[in-house]
C-alpha cells in the first residue's frame, strides 16, 4: 500500500542516471521507495488512507549524510562542555573559564574545548600558568579545536602524574619549558594521560549529548552519519538506542583500535548491523591536525622546524588491520599530512593483496600527492574529505603551510579525476558550522571565512559536491539501502525551500531545509 504521496515537487537525485528535470512526485510504501515520476504516471497508486502532501513547489532530495561526525563530542558541547568556538582572544578564552568555574563550582572538572590560536593577535596557545590563574586546585582540561592538542592546569597535571621527569609517550608529546617542567599544553596520544583521568561520562550521558546532536542534524538535514573513533561505551549507548528504536537516523559507527594514552588496543568488535545501525569498519589515527600544526608532514610547517607527528607504529598497524580485516571489518586511518597519508598507503596496499574486497577509507585526506592518488585508484582506497575546513581553519592553513602545500591542500577535484570514491563531511565538533550546504559552498569556492582563497583549481561542481554528501557517502560506509532516490531504497528525504542546483553559489548557504523525513516519516518541521 502507498503509505504516504508527494507531488507538485522538484525532485533531486545524485546516483548516475536521474534526469533532476523530469520528476515532481513520490510514492512511498511504508519505509520504502515505490516509485518516482510525475503526478500523471503515479497518480493511479493513490489508494484510500493514503497521505498526500502538496509539496508547494519545493524541492525534495535525499538527506544529506555526513560521512564524518563525532556525533557524541557536538553533543557535548551543547550539554555537558563548555563551548568556546569562536572566542576571539586568549584574555576572553580565560574570561569565559572563569565565569563558567565561578558558575559550576559542583563540577569535579573543568572541560572546554573549541579555541583557536591562530584567529587571535597574540597567537599563542594557553599555558598551564594562565589556567592555575582560573584555579590551582580543581583542574581544567581545555581541548583545542582539532582535538589534537589540549592544555591543563597544574592540578590536572598533577591528578595525571606529569611532572618534569615523565617523558612523552610514543605518538604525542608533553610539552616542557627549558627548565624542564611541563607547560601543560599536550598533543596527540599525549592528551590520553590526562583525559583518561577524567571522571567517565555514563551511558545516559552519552545518549543526552546523542540527541542533542541529533536535533541540530535534522536542522541541517543531515538523515545519516559516520561517528568515527567511537569506544566501546559510546558503541554500548548506541546499540542500546537502536535496541529501543531511538537513534532516529542512519548511523555508521568507526570503533576506534588504538586509544589514546594506552598501548593496549581495544578488543576487536564484531560486525553489527540493523534498519538504522551499522559496525563494519574500525578506525586508527596516523596523525594529527593542519590547523595545529601536528598532522605529519614531509617537509616542515611554514617558519617551523616541526613536521608534525607520526602516530602509528607500521607493524602494529598492519598486525591489528589483518586481524580486523580477518573478522570481516575494513579499516579507516585518519591521514592529513603527506607523510601519513604515504605511511597510510604502503599498509593499505599490503593488505589489499589479501582483502582486495574489505572497505579501505582514508579519513580527511588533507594533503595527498599525485603517487597518492594514483596508489589510491589501483587499490580501490575511497575517502572522507571536509571541504568545510577551508571556510573555519583556512587561515590556519595559509599561516602554517608553504605556497606548495597550499596548492594541494584538501584537493577535492583531483581526487575526483581519479576516480576515487569520495565522500565530503564536518568532522564536528572540529568546525562550528557543520551544515552540510557550508561544506558545499566551500568546495565550489574554495575561499576561507576571510574570503582568501585556496587551491581554486580544485573547486568542483555542484552536482559533484551533493552527490559526495549523499550517494558517495552512503557508498564509502558500504550501505547501498540509502543515499539517493530510488525504487526500493529506504525513503530517507528532506525538503528545501529552494533548487540548489538553480541557485547562486553564494546563496546556497541560505536555502533552508523545511522537513525532514526518516523511514516514511517526518521527524522534524522548520518551525513557522
Amino acid at each position: 500500500m502507498i503509505t504516504l504521496f508527494i507531488h507538485n515537487a522538484h525532485i533531486l537525485s545524485f546516483h548516475d542516471g536521474f534526469d533532476n528535470e523530469s520528476c515532481d512526485s513520490i510514492a512511498i510504501n511504508g519505509n520504502t521507495i515505490e516509485a518516482i515520476g510525475t503526478y500523471n504516471e503515479l497518480k493511479s497508486l493513490l489508494q484510500p488512507g493514503t497521505e498526500v502532501i502538496d509539496a508547494g513547489g519545493k524541492t525534495l532530495m535525499p538527506g544529506f549524510n555526513d560521512s564524518h561526525i563525532h556525533i557524541w563530542k557536538a553533543g557535548n558541547l551543547k550539554t555537558f562542555m563548555l563551548d568556546v568556538r569562536g572566542v576571539q582572544s586568549k584574555q576572553a578564552l580565560l574570561q569565559l573559564l572563569t565565569n563558567y568555574h565561578r558558575q559550576n563550582p559542583h563540577l569535579q572538572w573543568i572541560t572546554a574545548r573549541g579555541f583557536n590560536e591562530v584567529t587571535w593577535e597574540e597567537k599563542s596557545l594557553p599555558t598551564k600558568l594562565d589556567l592555575d590563574k582560573i584555579s590551582n586546585s580543581k583542574p581544567i582540561y581545555l581541548i583545542r579545536t582539532c582535538a589534537h592538542i589540549a592544555v591543563c592546569n597544574s592540578a590536572a597535571l598533577q591528578i595525571a602524574g606529569i611532572d618534569r621527569h615523565s617523558p612523552s609517550p610514543d605518538g604525542g608529546t608533553i610539552q616542557k619549558y627549558a627548565d624542564g617542567e611541563p607547560t601543560g599544553i599536550l598533543n596527540e596520544t599525549a592528551l590520553g594521560l590526562v583525559a583518561n583521568k577524567i571522571p567517565a561520562y555514563r551511558v545516559e550521558d552519552l545518549k543526552i549529548m546523542i540527541r542533542a546532536c541529533r536535533e541540530e542534524m535534522y536542522r541541517y538535514g543531515i538523515t545519516a552519519a559516520t561517528d568515527p573513533a567511537a569506544d566501546p561505551l559510546l558503541i554500548q549507548a548506541y546499540k542500546e538506542m537502536d535496541a529501543a528504536n531511538e537513534l532516529g537516523f542512519r548511523l555508521n559507527i568507526l570503533p576506534i583500535i588504538l586509544p589514546d594514552g594506552s598501548s593496549a588496543p581495544y578488543p576487536i568488535p564484531e560486525n553489527y548491523s540493523s534498519d538504522f545501525m551499522q559496525l563494519n569498519t574500525v578506525k586508527f589515527f596516523a596523525d594529527g591536525g593542519l590547523s595545529g600544526k601536528t598532522a605529519a608532514l614531509k617537509r616542515t610547517y611554514k617558519n617551523s622546524n616541526d613536521k608534525g607527528v607520526l602516530r602509528l607504529d607500521k607493524k602494529q598497524f598492519l598486525y591489528l588491520s589483518r586481524q580486523c580485516m580477518a573478522k570481516g571489518l575494513g579499516v579507516a586511518t585518519h591521514a592529513i599530512g603527506d607523510a601519513a597519508i604515504e605511511m597510510v598507503l604502503e599498509i593499505y596496499e599490503e593488505l589489499n593483496q589479501q582483502f582486495p574486497l574489505s572497505i579501505k577509507r582514508i579519513e580527511h585526506l588533507g594533503l595527498p600527492e599525485k603517487k597518492h592518488l594514483q596508489i589510491m585508484q589501483l587499490n580501490n582506497i575511497a575517502c572522507s574529505m571536509q571541504t568545510i575546513f577551508l571556510d573555519e581553519l583556512g587561515k590556519n592553513f595559509i599561516e602554517y603551510l608553504d605556497e606548495d602545500y597550499l596548492k594541494q591542500c584538501y584537493p577535492v577535484r583531483s581526487v575526483l579525476d581519479y576516480g576515487i570514491l569520495t565522500a565530503l563531511s564536518s568532522d564536528a565538533p572540529v568546525v562550528k558550522n557543520f551544515n552540510p550546504l557550508n561544506g558545499i559552498t566551500s568546495a565550489l569556492t574554495r575561499k576561507t571565512k576571510e574570503g582568501v582563497p585556496i587551491a581554486e583549481k580544485e573547486a568542483i561542481t555542484v552536482n559533484e559536491a551533493f552527490k559526495a554528501y549523499t550517494v558517495s557517502a552512503a557508498k564509502i560506509g558500504g550501505n547501498a539501502r540509502f543515499g539517493s532516490l530510488q525504487k526500493g531504497q529506504l525513503a530517507d528525504f528532506i525538503l528545501l525551500n529552494e533548487n540548489p542546483l538553480n541557485t547562486a553559489v553564494a546563496k546556497i548557504n541560505d536555502i533552508n531545509v523545511v522537513s525532514v523525513y526518516i523511514d516514511g516519516k517526518q521527524v522534524w518541521q522548520q518551525a513557522v
